[in-house]
């Protein structure tokens, strides 16, 4: 796929192309839900004396909503996704940030394509098995797979993630996150953000 970087991290950048990133630079971290974005991504910025950016949190504010899932049930998820891209296209020039979004973000439209024209996109990626045993643990709390059965988390988990993994896949760099902590995750994605000339 591309040259080693850290160890675990599959780079598309060449290292000559990692040279040259300038500061500022926006990180966008990709992946499904559950893989580890929000809190890799907040890890990271604290790490890098970067800012950390929630998107979903960004298209919450711009809503005037307390939530996604209020956004869905009261505007509808054409209206979400319109948002969604209105806070990205708003992190442009936004200084040194890290941002976490949400799952289905890069497969809407072409919103892969611009994030990777803003920023740099890094992949966490997770087999949907582990992903499954991690979103059991917190179903309650996720609207999307509240009240669903292991099996039926499972099926939803290795469809959804089937689907998607096409745009995920394109981030330049990715990092294969299964049983790794995500400490060392964010040790991991450190050379990132290393200032550039």
């Amino acid at each position: 796929m591309g040259p080693m970087g850290p160890i675990g991290l599959i780079s598309h950048f060449s290292h000559s192309q990692l040279s040259t990133l300038n500061s500022p630079m926006t990180i966008f971290l990709v992946g499904f839900m559950g893989c580890g974005k929000s809190t890799v991504a907040r890890g990271l910025a604290e790490l890098s004396d970067f800012r950390y950016v929630d998107l979903d949190q960004e298209v919450c504010h711009l809503a005037g909503a307390e939530s996604v899932a209020e956004i869905f049930a009261t505007k509808g998820e054409e209206e979400f996704r319109r948002l969604e891209r209105e806070a990205i296209e708003r992190l442009s020039g936004e200084g040194d940030v890290v941002v976490a979004t949400g799952g289905g973000a890069p497969c809407y439209g072409d919103n892969m394509d611009r994030l990777m024209e803003l920023g740099v996109t890094v992949y966490l990626r997770m087999s949907a098995r582990a992903l499954t045993e991690r979103l059991q643990r917190v179903r309650v709390v996720r609207p999307k797979i509240v009240g669903l059965t292991p099996e039926e988390l499972a099926a939803y988990v290795t469809g959804l993630l089937a689907e998607r993994e096409r745009y995920y896949g394109r981030a330049r760099v990715v990092v294969d996150c299964d049983g790794i902590p995500s400490r060392v995750v964010i040790s991991r994605l450190k050379y990132l953000t290393k200032k550039r000339n």
